[in-house]
């Protein structure tokens, strides 16, 4: 078995790159609003199909004939 390997990450002024921003602006945001209310509205239409009963089928009508000629 070897020794553990130590991995670090640094910049050249010695910052970690874990605190890099992300700027994505008003239409980022929208987009990720416009994206959630989708996928909400998916689930939610997903779960009441899932809830509704299965429309039952329709009899056949059944037909009588008495008069056989």
């Amino acid at each position: 078995m070897t020794g553990a390997v130590v991995a670090s990450a640094s910049t050249a002024d010695g910052v970690a790159a874990s605190n890099m921003q992300f700027p994505i602006g008003p239409v980022g945001v929208a987009a990720v609003v416009v994206g959630l209310g989708g996928l909400v509205t998916g689930l939610l239409r997903h779960r009441r199909r899932g809830l509704s009963p299965a429309p039952k089928p329709r009899p056949e009508p059944t037909v009588t004939d008495k008069a056989v000629v």
